[in-house]
């Protein structure tokens, strides 16, 4: 019998591991909020082809106990959103969490305590308009666990659908990693409303690098003097990448939606004992431009 994932945040992200997973053999049911759906087809364009597939939908109210949980919300409302299916959730619920940002790790560990918490990180893109989801890179995708070294039985369904999957032994650091490119790159690109290649140019060139030199900062203070050697290098080493990519966060300026700095760029200040008048800059500018609450 196949293992059974509930994704919770079907977003673009959500959507396209709905997908991966289905390709290595799970069984998946997305969460909604409507008591009416019942199934939902996602279009995924890959290579100029559709694949369409259809889900079974599971509402919020519904009483079976979840098994293994796939969280791909945003971080500020992760643990809002678990909150909505905690009687879905116990001792026995493998539930991973993959979205940009830290806030959800408190969150998610303070809302189900008793849960086996994993935690991802992919490149992989994708982009979604309306049930069309259509992917802009295949990325790669690491999985981890604070304390377990060895990967869990589960991990080979994600192995049989997910390209580029690693198991990841200091998953911790690669998510500060993340978080630390995201918020050099992200918030720039809001404020300025540009793709994330122009940041490795005038007029943005000198601002970037504060940027990369007080997050530096920030990551020596944490003791990781070997990543805060090599940001600067990552970090362009991204724009280039994606240098055609509009980042989420730029996405969510655009459609008017709250953004994700207070869990990327907020959580980095909150580290800190320091003072980073440029960061604090960004981080007040881009909350400007959010819509009010």
């Amino acid at each position: 019998m196949s293992e059974v994932w509930h994704i919770l945040g079907v977003g673009s992200i959500g959507g396209l591991f709905a997908h991966r997973l289905h390709r290595g053999g799970a069984t998946v049911r997305l969460i909604t909020r409507s008591a009416g759906a019942v199934r939902r087809s996602i279009v995924l364009k890959s290579d100029g082809a559709d694949q369409v597939t259809t889900f079974r939908c599971s509402t919020i109210d519904d009483k079976d106990d979840i098994s293994h949980l796939l969280i791909t919300s945003k971080s500020w409302a992760a643990g809002s959103a678990l909150s909505g299916i905690r009687h879905r959730i116990g001792a026995n619920t493998t539930i991973v969490a993959m979205m940009n940002g830290m806030q959800h790790i408190d969150d998610i560990s303070e809302a189900a305590p008793e849960s086996d918490l994993f935690f991802a990180t992919t490149t992989a893109g994708c982009h979604r308009t309306g049930e069309h989801w259509t992917i802009a890179g295949e990325g790669k995708t690491l999985v981890g666990h604070t304390h377990s070294k060895t990967p869990p039985t589960w991990f080979a369904t994600w192995q049989g659908g997910i390209p580029s999957l690693e198991w990841c032994t200091d998953i911790n650091e690669r998510l500060v990693e993340k978080v630390a490119i995201n918020a050099c790159i992200n918030p720039l690109t809001a404020i300025h409303g540009v793709k994330n290649g122009a940041l490795l140019g005038q007029p943005y060139l000198a601002q970037s690098e504060q940027i990369i030199g007080e997050v530096s900062d920030i990551l020596i203070e944490l003791g990781y003097s070997k990543l805060a050697a090599e940001l600067g290098y990552k970090v362009r080493s991204v724009m280039r990448d994606t240098s055609e990519n509009t980042s989420s966060m730029l996405s969510d300026v655009i459609a008017e939606r709250r953004t994700e700095v207070d869990s990327i760029l907020g959580w980095l200040l909150d580290q800190t004992q320091q003072v980073h008048p440029n960061l604090s800059a960004l981080l007040s500018e881009v909350r400007s431009i959010e819509p009010a609450s």
